[in-house]
């Protein structure tokens, strides 16, 4: 892949990612498709009890002018009050040092409070450089209790159902984030990235958001 030179540089040779998002969505699962990490899964039992940290060698592309890329799982949030109490440590320590956040959320969900909250508790941790990303995980279940048509595994694509449902889902979810955000970062609608960590759809995308952050 070629980078694009325009990418905003940080100020060492390490661009750091945090990713973050609710317990369940599929953090772990679109880190290990991403980076070819073997991080352990569960989808009963949330595996992430603490920051997990890889280093990617970034050299071999050409274009991109880091060395390295810093990849941080956190702990999901909404696991327990006990546990979003513990895990807060990990986010005010994290936070301030990442150039990106990749916030995964999923689109089978019209439940979004959770995220809310902690986005504006989170935001003042936030430097303004800090570029968010959405990666919207799921989308091969979107529309699906609504009796659209399901996700095309033998093409591994969505479905023309759940292809036109995206930009609804889109915007609501850009709404929201918005509002929870309240112009602390730059936010706007391509920062939110549908795919799916199971087909595979959407993660070429997410990943070039994620290294040219324009």
């Amino acid at each position: 892949m070629q980078w694009i030179n325009s990418l905003v540089r940080v100020k060492n040779d390490t661009l750091t990612v945090l990713f973050f998002g609710k317990t369940g969505v599929g953090k772990s699962s679109t880190l290990n498709v991403l980076f070819g990490l073997n991080w352990a899964t569960d989808h009963a039992v949330a595996c992430t009890k603490k920051p997990h940290i890889a280093y990617i060698d970034a050299s071999h592309y050409s274009g991109f002018p880091y060395k390295q890329v810093r990849v941080v799982d956190l702990p999901g949030i909404g696991e327990s009050l006990a546990g979003d109490k513990k895990y807060m440590a990990y986010y005010k320590k994290w936070i301030p040092q990442a150039d990106s956040l990749v916030w995964v959320t999923q689109a089978n969900t019209r439940a979004y409070k959770r995220d809310e909250i902690f986005l504006k508790q989170l935001k003042p941790f936030f430097k303004k450089s800090l570029f968010l990303i959405v990666a919207l995980n799921k989308i091969d279940c979107l529309g699906v209790y609504e009796g659209e048509k399901p996700f095309q595994i033998e093409t591994a694509e969505p479905s023309e159902d759940q292809i036109k449902l995206i930009p609804e889902k889109i915007d609501d979810i850009y709404n929201i984030f918005k509002g929870a955000i309240n112009g602390s970062v730059i936010f706007n609608k391509n920062h939110i990235v549908p795919y799916t960590s199971f087909y595979g759809w959407g993660l070429e995308k997410l990943k070039t958001r994620i290294f040219i952050r324009s």
